[in-house]
């Protein structure tokens, strides 16, 4: 659908050329998963080391691996979802297709975090000959070494092996083996380094996306970052700014399983927003008012059932261990009166300024759809950062 434009062309000039300069520079590479967004430490590609600077212009093609020593990598696979190498891991790319991704864990241990999973995209983790399909958003954890073992922490997830089904519900793993069978687990004993450093991550890449949306809107136009092309697009769009790309859903808003939130350039101004220590930086942070951060509730941030809560301007963040540890940032201004119910629905969604906020249509998924800005359409072009 075409979006008339009725705007003088002076303005719209004045616009673009703003928009320059208040927009990351977004560019389409391709609609393949397996771009390396982030290193530290010892990291190859391979068997070739790979610098902090090559990351988010290096591509996983197909047979390639990437493997860690002593440090850890971030690679992104279809939007929304985040491949993360613990230490001595390795991976190899069997498919970077944005409709069938195939990535095989070869060596060490990974996370993958689904915060939106396309409809009809087939999502596969190969581990030791099984099969495990990511069926629903949620949190996912993988080990090559032995035993071998595919655990689901948040969602669902279906393993193949040997002609053997079995479904993988949340705290629920399974040895990959001839007695294949799901088995549940306590989910606080895997909240080791590579947990605390996925969830440090979720949080950086929950303020890129925060601030390339709100920078979206202010450019007045919106660019085309890789995995779909056109205007108001959703996908991975470069923000220079944080060095990373960062995933813009392209309607509706969702909540990753640390409680970190993605909002869509028409929804991020009704997001609930804290300030938070992102790697030493004070920065803004889309977060679920509702996620159990671990807090004694003297805060007045309520996360029991059927109680919501609701934002305003003097609420605090508790103190929580980790990666929140000692802050008490204040919620951000543009909550206005919007109440959060534990389900995480909206109730009385109206920002600051007093106007409406668009209706969602559905809560599917861990986000919504439709309610939005409409979807626009046009390809997006190439260029380079």
């Amino acid at each position: 659908m075409n979006r008339v434009w009725r705007t003088p062309a002076k303005v719209l000039a004045g616009l673009f050329v703003a928009g320059l300069y208040a927009m990351p520079q977004a560019y389409t590479i391709s609609a393949r998963p397996g771009v390396i967004n982030y290193v530290e430490g010892t990291v190859y590609m391979n068997g070739t080391p790979v610098s902090a600077k090559s990351t988010g212009k290096t591509f996983l093609a197909t047979n390639d691996a990437l493997s860690t020593e002593a440090g850890k990598a971030e690679v992104l696979l279809t939007p929304g979802v985040f491949l993360r190498l613990g230490n001595d891991t390795e991976v190899k790319m069997i498919s970077p297709s944005l409709t069938n991704t195939q990535v095989e864990i070869t060596a060490g241990e990974a996370m993958v975090e689904v915060a939106q999973l396309v409809k009809d995209t087939d999502l596969q983790i190969v581990d030791h000959g099984a099969t495990i399909r990511i069926q629903k958003t949620g949190l996912y954890r993988f080990t090559a070494d032995e035993p071998a073992f595919a655990a689901t922490l948040e969602g669902k997830a279906r393993v193949e092996y040997e002609g053997k089904n079995i479904e993988l519900a949340k705290n629920h793993q399974a040895v990959i083996g001839g007695a294949l069978k799901s088995e549940k687990f306590d989910a606080k004993k895997r909240e080791d380094n590579l947990y605390a450093w996925s969830k440090v991550r979720d949080e950086y890449e929950a303020a890129a996306s925060y601030s390339t949306a709100r920078n979206v809107n202010s450019a007045g136009f919106f660019g085309a970052g890789f995995g779909y092309p056109g205007a108001y697009a959703p996908g991975w769009y470069w923000n220079g700014g944080f060095n990373s790309w960062a995933w813009l859903p392209g309607d509706g808003a969702f909540f990753s399983p640390f409680g970190y939130g993605f909002f869509a350039p028409g929804w991020v101004s009704y997001a609930p927003v804290a300030y938070a220590p992102v790697y030493g930086v004070r920065q803004p942070v889309v977060v679920n008012p509702n996620h159990n951060w671990g807090h004694n509730g003297s805060s007045g941030l309520t996360t029991s059932s059927g109680t919501p809560y609701r934002g305003d301007h003097s609420g605090n963040w508790p103190n929580h261990p980790g990666t929140w540890s000692g802050h008490s940032g204040a919620w951000s201004g543009n909550q206005g009166s919007a109440a959060w119910h534990h389900d995480g629905n909206w109730a009385g969604r109206s920002g600051a300024s007093g106007a409406a906020a668009p209706a969602p249509s559905a809560h599917v998924g861990g986000g919504w759809s439709g309610g939005g800005a409409a979807a626009h359409s046009g390809g997006g072009g190439h260029s380079s950062r």
